[in-house]
């Protein structure tokens, strides 16, 4: 089963909503925060889920925006925050293994994505 699959699966379990977009992503919801789950045909054990647009860029803040990304990039494993057009996203990634249990990632991987946001927060102060 692909990560795509796993993913899935183990949030209908859990009794989420996941929805799949046209470009075959999965976006759900939890606890208040969307959450995109990025499929990677070419890539089926590459794991990425994102909390997308936890804060606006302008141009006025850009330079402060960039800073705190890196700042949060160097000190945090397996997150990378990245800088869009207009707004910064949180991405968890990891390769799995061969026999990944995805029961055991989700919570780890929201609680990462969290820290980031919470971190990302600190660092613009």
């Amino acid at each position: 089963m692909n990560a795509k699959d796993l993913v899935l699966d183990f949030l209908r379990k859990e009794g989420f909503c996941p929805e799949v977009d046209e470009r075959g992503n999965i976006v759900f919801k939890y606890q208040m925060t969307t959450y995109v789950f990025f499929s990677d045909k070419d890539d089926d054990e590459f794991f990425q889920l994102a909390m997308p647009g936890i804060y606006d860029v302008t141009e006025d803040n850009r330079e402060l925006v960039l800073e705190a990304t890196n700042k949060v990039n160097q000190t945090m494993k397996v997150i990378k925050l990245i800088v869009t057009s207009d707004s910064v996203w949180v991405l968890f990634e990891i390769l799995l293994d061969t026999t990944p249990d995805v029961k055991d990632i989700m919570p780890r991987a929201f609680s990462i994505l969290e820290d980031g946001r919470r971190n990302f927060y600190e660092a613009l102060q």
